[in-house]
């Protein structure tokens, strides 16, 4: 829902209010709240759901494992001749057990698609890239109090710097991921 949109969410929907827009949600609906301009109105078994707005925030939310002030998440980039590339930047490269660091860091939490290096939890990182034919899942480490949380975020987060730890096998990726092994075995 956007703008000035009203939308009525009914049965197992769910429904992302932005900007102004008016939502009813009904019966097991969910409404994921990332905007405080708008009007949300829910009965039932309905809820509001909050994105997370700092990082401790977004550890709970994803069920993270955090140790010693470190947090490890995942990157989904293209893997081209045994080598890791991102996206955005296909210049950019990333080694297994080195330091990747961006050239800036956007810090401002209003900003969702800022400079930084781009990580998330494991699924997020799997949807971004399912439509790659060369997606490859890097697990990384971060430093938690370096890591920006956007306030309307869409899941992902940013950092200046992350270590690499290993190739994700698609296969620990869950039922997406295990399907997207197989194509890619396939197309071999």
């Amino acid at each position: 829902a956007r703008e000035n949109s009203s939308v009525v969410a009914r049965e197992n929907s769910s429904v992302v209010a932005r900007e102004n827009s008016s939502v009813v949600a009904l019966g097991n609906a969910q409404v994921v709240d990332i905007s405080d301009k708008h009007n949300i109105t829910v009965s039932g078994n309905a809820r509001i759901v909050y994105n997370p707005r700092n990082i401790e925030e977004y550890i709970a939310q994803y069920d993270l494992d955090q140790a010693d002030g470190k947090l490890k998440l995942y990157k989904a980039v293209h893997k081209r001749d045994g080598r890791y590339f991102s996206e955005n930047d296909r210049g950019f490269e990333y080694v297994i057990g080195n330091e990747a660091v961006a050239d800036r860091l956007d810090a401002s939490n209003k900003i969702e698609c800022g400079h930084g290096i781009h990580i998330a939890y494991k699924e997020f990182a799997l949807d971004f890239g399912r439509d790659w034919p060369d997606l490859a899942i890097l697990e990384v480490e971060a430093i938690s109090a370096n890591i920006v949380v956007p306030l309307n975020g869409s899941g992902k987060v940013r950092t200046d710097r992350v270590k690499v730890l290993r190739e994700v096998p698609l296969e620990e990726c869950g039922l997406l991921g295990k399907i997207m092994a197989r194509k890619q075995a396939a197309a071999k």
